[in-house]
């Protein structure tokens, strides 16, 4: 290599290096910036890991100090909860301490934008400046600074991702070997730790080993993933003391929890979900289009912008096919998954928007004429000026908070009657009852089981009685307050029962009630 031709190539590192480290810094302060402290538990994961953070945190270990008995948490993976802990020791003031969660958060978001950005210029060899423009319009979007402005574990999910996807690509390339199936594996399996969907990233990947042939390597990367993911599984299964059935819905494992849902209804409950959630999923994709408030150009937005992710799956899946693999896989379980998309799609969102972009390239590449590649040009603008249109909006808004701080609104009188009116040592049954321990520090139960079929079946007055008078029973709650419409009228059929319920007090949207036994 000639001097100039080596000085050239420093150049060119240099220059990577700098943009790197700006797409880091530009996404962190941005996502920092589009966050703000809200009452944390309105989504209630956000609630639980904070909660799990503090029981940490203050040496109660990986339980939920909360329920009656301190049961094991095995419901939600560990690894967020632990970065929660860490930030609750060195900030243990609560609520104080939301700040620095949603600077860490606001990290996570940083740290994705650069595995974007190294992503799409390794992988798939885009230029420097296109690959930084790439990361940070794809991470900052209003569905990822949703996420990243609460205490949830997506932005450390999305941050961990991309490593993994380049790692699992590697994995797969003609020259690989047992080491990167290996690392491939063992960085999926993290994931899951994280985030239990992540088991699709596994799955995409033994997909893509078996198809090419190398099943051996398929077997290593299982099983790398397999012993990462193992030592917390086997906590989970003998860990004790066990959460209660009742609230092991909300509280207990994920598979028990579906299967349950599965057993009680059968196909149709499937076919029933699926439904409503591919539903949900086109309502979420044209939200994020509005090109226009009338109803033709927003549904040819979303219609041209499935298009564009559809060629660039087939145009990615040269270079990049367990990034197609994964998000196929991904978006299959959360179509049949009984719980509403929005944060499982958000959490993958610029995986989408890479594979639309990716479309759009190709797609224009295509065109043998000028006359093509002119309306690939514009269905590419069509799209791009429905998302610019919205993240406007968004970003004079604030739009990604609204939701949060309408949510507190409703649960803010409940807490603030709980921490006026209890003592210490008094337990509560309440809807948001991660709320209230989180603000109040009393323990507090839900009012009701949560079961996959409430999804597609809407509750009743009489089951949601049946269900608050089997809480009573379990749990040994001195006050009830509930929230949603039903349970109100649930608690109101309870007055001659023992145990039984008394109202004593009104808050907005909801009443007090005092349990006689």
């Amino acid at each position: 290599m000639t001097a100039v031709a080596l000085e050239a190539t420093r150049i060119r590192v240099r220059g990577a290096t700098v943009l790197a480290g700006a797409v880091l810094v530009v996404a962190t302060l941005v996502a920092w910036w589009a966050s703000m402290p809200y009452v944390v538990g309105v989504w209630h994961d956000d609630g639980v890991y904070a909660l799990l953070g503090r029981a940490i945190a203050t040496g109660h270990g990986f339980h939920y100090t909360q329920l009656p008995g301190a049961p094991a948490a095995t419901h939600y993976p560990p690894l967020y909860p632990i970065v929660l802990a860490a930030v609750w020791r060195l900030a243990p003031s609560f609520p104080g301490n939301i700040s620095a969660f949603l600077a860490v958060n606001a990290m996570f978001a940083g740290v994705a934008a650069l595995g974007a950005f190294r992503f799409v210029r390794a992988r798939l060899a885009w230029r420097d400046e296109w690959a930084a423009a790439f990361a940070l319009a794809v991470t900052l979007t209003t569905p990822v600074l949703a996420l990243a402005s609460a205490v949830l574990s997506e932005p450390l999910f999305l941050a961990g991702l991309w490593p993994a996807l380049a790692a699992a690509e590697r994995a797969v390339d003609p020259g690989a070997t047992r080491r990167d199936a290996v690392l491939a594996g063992a960085c999926a399996g993290a994931l899951m730790l994280v985030r239990t969907h992540a088991a699709a990233l596994v799955l995409a990947l033994a997909i893509v080993l078996v198809t090419r042939r190398r099943s051996a390597l398929a077997g290593w990367a299982v099983g790398a993933a397999v012993l990462m993911v193992l030592p917390w599984e086997l906590w989970a299964v003998m860990a004790t003391p066990r959460v209660a059935a009742p609230l092991a819905g909300a509280y207990g494992s994920y598979l028990g929890w579906l299967a349950a849902g599965v057993r009680e209804g059968g196909a149709a409950f499937v076919m029933a979900t699926a439904r409503l959630n591919l539903g949900e999923l086109w309502l979420l994709v044209q939200d994020r289009v509005l090109v226009a408030d009338t109803w033709l150009p927003r549904i040819t937005a979303t219609l041209v912008l499935l298009a564009l992710v559809g060629a660039g799956s087939w145009s990615a899946a040269r270079r990049a096919p367990v990034v197609v693999c994964f998000l196929a896989a991904y978006l299959g379980v959360v179509v049949i998954w009984p719980y509403a998309p929005w944060r499982f799609l958000w959490a993958v969102w610029p995986v989408v928007l890479l594979l639309a972009a990716v479309g759009g390239w190709s797609s224009w590449q295509a065109m043998p004429t000028a006359a093509g590649r002119a309306l690939v040009a514009g269905a590419v603008a069509l799209v791009a000026g429905g998302m610019v249109r919205t993240e406007a909006h968004a970003f004079a808004t604030r739009a990604w908070s609204a939701p949060a701080i309408q949510a507190g609104a409703q649960i803010t009188p409940l807490v603030a009657w709980v921490g006026r009116h209890t003592q210490p040592s008094d337990m509560v049954l309440a809807e948001g009852e991660q709320v209230i321990s989180l603000f109040t520090g009393r323990r507090a139960a839900p009012t009701a089981r949560f079961s996959a079929r409430e999804y597609v079946v809407p509750r009743t007055v009489e089951a949601s009685a049946a269900e608050l008078h089997e809480m009573l029973t379990l749990v040994p709650a001195r006050y009830v307050l509930p929230l949603a419409p039903v349970q109100l009228q649930a608690a109101g059929t309870l007055g001659g029962r023992v145990p039984g319920l008394r109202a004593i007090g009104a808050l907005p949207r909801s009443t007090v009630y005092e349990v006689l036994r």
